[in-house]
């Protein structure tokens, strides 16, 4: 063979090896199916978010060549409050220099207190086409994060503090409306007034249970709460109304005390109050003290003297019995009972309302309480025995289902509502002593 004929079949081998391995790599390219991936984070201040403030999450996939069916799985969000905020938004974007698609999905999340949440992985199924019309069907998944809640760090009005009801906002909103003047009622007439709370950037079930309207001179009848939650360019917007039917007792003119609503500016970083307004209600047409045509007859002692005093006489008694001779535990008697009669005297309206039968009473003394309890208080109204019980509760009481009021029997759900609150908040909370117990059985 001549050099030339073994140069010829020398070049032929490595061009045939060469086409080889390209189609070979062909091949592999084609079993691959196109990149996808997604990733998630988070909007929120500089500095961190507080317990219950709005914060959004945003999740995102990318994926390499065009889409046609997609579905996004969602993990659970275990203890977290959260709303979608508007349908998913597809666009081309790019990363680096290279073109992709994405989808993003923004969720704002409301955590309940400060502390470390793992968010687990988002999936995306999706089918892809490749650049040869090849279709793949694709699982792209994000990788878990943690979302850190940063703890209260003013003085007061925080998350923790148990007395003020904590409402982080964009904006709070607060108008009223009567169906009478106030200021043209007359003894024994009524209005109902209606508060609308409207704030940005929270939800409806953040917003206080009741609003607490009662004032010297007026009977305040509140009525269910209506809530509701929309999107609103993006962010959600929470509104509740109040309801109060509100009618004057006595002869004289008086007035209805605005109240004060603290709640978070979630722009400033600051502290602020809305305000329930007052109100001139009534010109009187009746001598102070005389009874309304309406009202029950005056026989006997009063129902709310007699409910005192029996109350006064368990707590007497349970003191007796812890200082029976013999007993071991006398020295520590006071410091036990100092915050078990406290305890006692935050349920009191509860047991009054429901000893002396006053059904509205008893509606406005527990979610005063509810109120009171703040973040335990949520929890008790929301569970399922005491949910069922005001509904039936409310049906006869505003008249859903006519002439139920008055078969309504108040110490079951008395019992119900104090029974709850003791599984939450404790029951050491719920009486002095052994020797001071519910009529309800707690």
């Amino acid at each position: 063979m001549s050099a030339m004929g073994m140069v010829r079949r020398i070049l032929f081998g490595m061009a045939l090896a060469a086409g080889v391995a390209a189609i070979a790599s062909g091949a592999r390219a084609a079993d691959k199916p196109p990149e996808a991936f997604g990733e998630v984070s988070f909007e929120m201040p500089e500095g961190g978010a507080y317990a219950q403030e709005m914060i959004t999450m945003v999740v995102r996939f990318y994926f390499k060549t065009r889409a046609t069916t997609e579905a996004m799985e969602q993990p659970k969000l275990d203890k977290l409050g959260w709303v979608q905020l508007g349908r998913d938004t597809w666009a081309p974007t790019k990363i680096g220099t290279a073109n992709w698609f994405g989808v993003t999905r923004r969720i704002a999340v409301f955590a309940p207190e400060a502390k470390t949440y793992t968010i687990p992985p988002f999936t995306h199924h999706v089918t892809l086409i490749d650049a040869e019309g090849v279709r793949w069907k694709v699982d792209a998944v994000s990788k878990p994060v943690q979302l850190t809640i940063a703890k209260w760090t003013g003085k007061t009005d925080g998350p923790e503090d148990e007395d003020v009801w904590w409402l982080p906002a964009q904006s709070v909103e607060i108008k009223d409306s009567w169906t009478i003047d106030p200021t043209t009622l007359k003894a024994g007439e009524t209005t109902r007034r209606r508060v609308d709370v409207t704030a940005v950037g929270t939800l409806a079930e953040q917003l206080p249970p009741m609003i607490d309207t009662q004032s010297p001179g007026l009977v305040v009848f509140p009525g269910p709460v209506e809530r509701r939650t929309e999107i609103v360019d993006g962010l959600p917007v929470a509104h509740a109304a109040y309801t109060y039917d509100i009618r004057p007792h006595t002869g004289d003119p008086v007035i209805l005390r605005e109240v004060l609503l603290p709640w978070f500016d979630t722009a400033s970083r600051a502290m602020r109050q809305a305000i329930v307004p007052g109100a001139n209600v009534g010109q009187g047409m009746v001598i102070p003290g005389t009874p309304l045509a309406d009202g029950p007859p005056a026989t006997g002692p009063s129902p709310a003297l007699a409910g005192l005093i029996a109350g006064a006489l368990a707590f007497f008694a349970g003191v007796a019995v812890l200082l029976v001779p013999g007993r071991r535990d006398r020295e520590p008697v006071m410091a036990r009972l100092a915050p078990a009669w406290n305890g006692f005297r935050r349920t009191l309206a509860v047991r009054t309302a429901a000893w002396r039968g006053n059904a509205a009473g008893l509606r406005g003394a527990i979610y005063e309480l509810a109120r009171e309890d703040r973040r335990a208080g949520r929890d008790w109204l929301a569970d399922p025995a005491v949910a069922a019980a005001l509904a039936e509760f409310d049906a006869g009481l505003f008249g859903r289902r006519p002439g139920d009021a008055a078969g309504i029997k108040l110490s079951p759900i008395a019992a119900t509502v104090l029974r709850a609150r003791a599984a939450r908040v404790g029951r050491a909370d719920e009486g002095p002593a052994s020797g001071l117990v519910s009529p309800f059985g707690h």
